[in-house]
């Protein structure tokens, strides 16, 4: 089965400090095709770890009502960004 081809990024979110909810609303087969990156002030890129770092959450039809949250372990601090991609 293939996914069409669409925008398949969410974000940057801006950290706060306290926000750690982050949704995206492009079609994956399972968290582990998500890739997240957390970009601090001075553009240095991070790839986060799944179940380390954060979690992800689908929704249930992918095909209806794709995308899903993820939710970082710790809120991401001001000047850092979230980005939401895939594999």
């Amino acid at each position: 089965m293939s996914i069409s081809s669409s925008t398949r990024k969410a974000g940057p979110y801006n950290g706060n400090g306290v926000t750690v909810a982050f949704p995206f609303s492009f079609k994956v087969f399972s968290s582990a095709d998500l890739l997240v990156v957390k970009t601090t002030p001075a553009e240095a890129e991070s790839t986060l770890v799944l179940t380390t770092d954060y979690t992800a959450s689908l929704n249930a039809d992918q095909d209806s009502n794709p995308g899903g949250t993820v939710t970082a372990v710790s809120a991401p601090a001001t000047g850092h960004k979230i980005t939401i991609t895939s594999q």
